[in-house]
């Protein structure tokens, strides 16, 4: 859940201009494919449902199958002004960055540029056994690295808006502390890690991650809405976030823990922004390998765990890609907001999830949220395709 703190250089600018002039241009793109009323009914339904349950202003949902595309909205987009939700509204998708994080890693790893097998001490020796730790470790989450948003102390200073936290300051604190398992040897999730990555891909190509990931993902695949904003708060976004953390779902929109979570933290961990139907495209590339090699789309995609009694399905993390069952993609959860982007390669079927609230800094709150959205999305699922995520 992450942002890019750096300040726009002139290459950034009209890379910045010339990407707000496409996603106007494409903001009046809707579907051509038709809807069934009753699968439509039914999908509302069941958003709205989670959205009562999580006390969330509005939703979104956009659910293609092969023929068929279902983009809905419902509740509001701003409480307290009565702005309806739109499916062309941009959202905010937090972690869901990642995925193009690290298919950003395997292109420049295509070109050459660099190499799943190289170390973190090429470019951070400082940290821990980092010249055991390899660009593969970080982009699985096997490297060890810890990540700050576990951390209480971190976590309350960013609530209290002390501690004047940076990506960079976040990453020299995280070179302070002991591995939470020797690199290679278990999987914890990381926001420090894939701040590594972009990090790792400005030094070896000279060019801001900004741009690469406009020239090698953002036009390449289409996705002419889609973007990493140069400003906390970009003209296009029109959706506000809310929050529980105090206890009463507020609106965090514009204040200072929302920003540096949104913002200031966010960059190649979390800080893209999308809209509905190009993430709905997104993970059919992602999927697909559509911008890779077969055999770094192959190394990327999950290795599988079997069911536990937590998790009754197949289940596991590639590099920036999740799956469980049938599905693959990725969840983004950020101050205000959460988004979850699900592809079944099997029956070609993509979901993509919104709701303007998550609590970002209180752990039940938190914990409530993540839990109503997680059974959100399997209940969809079980209703697209009733053989996926069975009891």
């Amino acid at each position: 859940m992450l942002f890019s703190t750096y300040p726009p250089t002139e290459g950034k600018g009209i890379v910045y201009v010339l990407l707000l002039a496409l996603i106007f241009l494409f903001a009046c793109k809707k579907s051509d494919d038709p809807a069934s009323l009753s699968d439509s009914e039914t999908i509302a339904s069941i958003m709205e449902t989670t959205r009562q349950q999580m006390k969330a202003p509005g939703w979104m949902v956009d659910i293609r199958r092969p023929g068929t595309t279902i983009s809905l909205a419902g509740g509001m987009a701003i409480e307290e002004s009565g702005i309806p939700m739109d499916t062309e509204d941009m959202v905010r998708i937090g972690s869901i960055t990642k995925t193009f994080t690290a298919t950003l890693v395997l292109i420049l790893c295509d070109e050459g540029i660099l190499k799943l097998n190289d170390r973190l001490s090429d470019y951070y020796p400082e940290f821990p056994q980092a010249n055991e730790i390899t660009i593969k470790q970080l982009l699985n989450h096997t490297s060890g690295i810890v990540t700050w948003d576990e951390n209480d102390d971190i976590r309350n200073e960013i609530y209290n808006g002390t501690g004047n936290w940076t990506i960079d300051k976040l990453i020299e604190w995280g070179a302070q502390q002991d591995l939470m398992s020797d690199p290679g040897k278990a999987f914890h999730y990381s926001n420090i890690g894939y701040f590594l990555l972009g990090k790792i891909c400005e030094s070896a190509t000279g060019e801001d991650v900004e741009d690469l990931m406009v020239n090698k993902i953002f036009y390449p695949a289409g996705l002419f809405r889609t973007f990493m904003p140069l400003e906390a708060h970009p003209a296009l976004e029109t959706i506000h976030g809310y929050d529980e953390s105090s206890g009463t779902v507020i609106d965090m929109t514009g204040t200072p823990q929302a920003d540096a979570i949104n913002f200031e933290l966010a960059w190649t961990a979390g800080g893209i922004m999308s809209t509905l139907e190009d993430l709905r495209s997104w993970s059919r590339i992602l999927c697909k390998g559509s911008l890779l090699s077969d055999s770094l789309h192959q190394l990327q995609m999950p290795v599988l765990n079997p069911p536990t009694s937590q998790l009754p399905y197949w289940s596991g993390y590639g590099m920036g890609i999740s799956q469980t069952d049938a599905w693959m993609g990725h969840t983004g959860a950020i101050c205000g907001f959460i988004c979850n982007m699900q592809y079944n390669p099997n029956d070609d079927v993509s979901i993509v999830t919104f709701f303007n609230k998550f609590s970002a800094f209180d752990i039940a709150a938190n914990a409530a949220d993540m839990s109503a959205a997680g059974q959100n999305f399997v209940t969809l699922a079980r209703f697209v395709c009733p053989e996926t995520l069975s009891d």
